[in-house]
């Protein structure tokens, strides 16, 4: 029996470099352990020049969720919010926690994502004052003709790209009313144990901290700019960051090279669809969607036997989730969210380990198809 590989829910136990040490000695000397503090501020930074663009501000969040409220808040909108229903639920609560009103939308079969047309008639039916657009398993795609949909109808964009950091970005995604959120949390590509962070226009900043502390402004004593979260990062996980920022660069590259291994050999499952573009995303996990539930389960089991977990994703559906407003029937996510499953993707981990587990999900399949799929 082979051992049981599990998806992975911590940063990797890999020694710190002895930058991060100097950093914490730093932290408890000065005494600043979060509320926008140097090394927070330090980070921002690094990922701005790394991740970020002209004209762009970078604003560290306690986690993604956190950011997308932010996000929202930040953007001066109430009332509904537009997001697709296949999707993480951390979606869903990030609206709801901004007080604003979330409303599903049925996804596209092919892209995963809203269609325009659909997103259109959404805006027009709806009259949401928002969209969170979201990247699904971080992969980054041409928005251009979501966002032109939503400046026409003076909706404002939060790009949920929870996983997606260090993906290519758009230079359509640096508007005054467009902010792109990506998540560090430790089962994400960039992991520092909890984290996220948000780009968007310089002439948000201010909006954004505030929005992170209890809608508090930036000088002592000033009245409150509107309604806010405790969203802000500690200098703890800042300094995991910056420590990260070392390393990142070597580790996607091994999360894109086991998931060139996956699509080659899922190339040779033509029932299976799967992404073909190995630079579309940094890689938490492989998407691959079976041909039916049935053929989901099945695989499921298989690998289960083989000691492989393999995890379904989004599922189920946000229009099957209690007290959900959906604008129409959503048949699509329903679907893809039965059928979806993922396959595990590690960037730390030796060239042997990932090719076992290739094998072992290969085998898998050829066992769940040998009734057809």
């Amino acid at each position: 029996m082979s051992p049981f590989f599990r998806f992975r829910s911590v940063v990797p136990d890999l020694p710190a470099p002895p930058d991060y040490w100097r950093l914490i000695e730093g932290m408890h000397a000065n005494g600043r352990f979060s509320n926008f503090g140097p090394l927070a501020r330090r980070f921002e930074t690094e990922l701005k020049e790394s991740f970020g663009a002209t004209g762009e501000c970078c604003v560290t969040a306690c986690n993604a969720t956190s950011g997308l409220t932010a996000a929202l808040l930040a953007s001066g909108r109430s009332g509904r919010v537009l997001l697709p229903a296949f999707t993480f639920p951390g979606s869903m609560s990030a609206v709801r926690s901004a007080g604003m009103t979330p409303v599903v939308v049925d996804v596209d079969a092919e892209t995963w994502t809203i269609r325009p047309e659909v997103l259109d008639r959404a805006l027009t039916q709806t009259s949401a004052s928002a969209v969170m657009l979201v990247r699904p398993f971080g992969m980054g795609g041409d928005c251009a003709a979501e966002l032109a949909v939503c400046r026409a109808h003076g909706a404002a964009v939060v790009i949920d790209n929870a996983s997606g950091l260090g993906g290519a970005r758009s230079a359509q995604e640096r508007a005054a009313d467009v902010f792109e959120v990506f998540s560090m949390h430790a089962t994400k590509p960039f992991a520092i144990g909890e984290g996220g962070v948000v780009f968007a226009h310089r002439t948000r900043e201010l909006a954004l901290r505030s929005a992170l502390n209890f809608g508090l402004g930036s000088e002592a004593g000033s009245l409150p700019s509107g309604w806010g979260v405790n969203g802000k990062m500690s200098e703890h996980h800042a300094a995991v960051g910056i420590a990260q920022m070392r390393r990142y660069a070597s580790a996607l590259a091994l999360r894109r090279q086991a998931a060139q291994a996956y699509r080659d050999m899922l190339s040779h499952f033509p029932a299976i669809a799967c992404p073909r573009d190995m630079r579309a995303a940094p890689w938490q996990f492989f998407p691959a969607l079976l041909p039916s539930a049935e053929a989901a389960e099945d695989f499921i089991a298989a690998a289960a036997a083989l000691g492989l977990e393999i995890r379904r994703y989004y599922r189920p559906s946000l229009s099957r989730w209690p007290g959900v407003v959906v604008h129409g029937p959503c048949p699509v996510a329903e679907d893809l969210a039965e059928r979806m499953c993922v396959l595990p993707v590690r960037g730390l981990t030796a060239h042997a380990e990932n090719s076992q587990i290739v094998a072992l999900i290969q085998q898998a399949l050829h066992q769940a198809f040998r009734r057809g799929p």
